[in-house]
């Protein structure tokens, strides 16, 4: 009988330490009565930001789907995957925005899939207790969010996969 206790107990401290969730952080999508930040906002104000983009490259030309915004004037560091691109200058990011402008004037990832135009959104990076990290914009469908990963106090690395293949960041 002394065993069995001994044993019950070893098994909910396992239990325990297994099913204790690890150090995560979420994506927040802003409504726009409540949103901190707009695309366009983002977009006028680029310079505030390390800006990282992420191409799929399936297709020919690669098509950008996701951008994170990563504010320069914090001490909180997102930390992407090696096949992000970080913009260098104003003509990279002028670019980008020109390729993924919409005729009426909307900023979005313009993926025209099966006919279908997909919502582009902006959500908050946040870590633990709801610390604010940064913006990301992708779009709906062609990027699926995952989870974000508490690194240390200063630092979050993010996860994503692309539906319908292996990728996964």
């Amino acid at each position: 009988m002394k065993d069995l206790k001994c044993f019950g107990l070893m098994l909910i401290v396992v239990l325990l330490a297994m099913g204790c969730p690890g150090t995560y952080g979420n994506y927040r999508t802003q409504s726009e009565s409540e949103a901190k930040v707009t695309k366009r906002e983002l977009i006028e104000n680029w310079s505030d930001y390390d800006i990282w983009l992420r191409y799929h490259t399936a297709y020919e030309p690669p098509r950008l789907i996701v951008i994170i915004f990563d504010p320069k004037n914090d001490d909180k560091k997102i930390l992407v995957e090696s096949s992000c691109i970080k913009v260098k200058n104003q003509k990279m990011w002028t670019e980008n925005v020109k390729a993924n402008t919409a005729s009426d004037g909307d900023f979005r990832l313009v993926w025209d899939t099966y006919g279908r135009s997909y919502f582009t959104g902006v959500q908050e990076i946040l870590g633990l207790d709801n610390q604010f990290y940064g913006f990301i914009i992708h779009q709906q469908y062609a990027v699926l969010l995952q989870r974000v990963d508490l690194v240390d106090e200063n630092t979050v690395r993010l996860f994503w996969r692309v539906p319908g293949t292996r990728e996964r960041f």
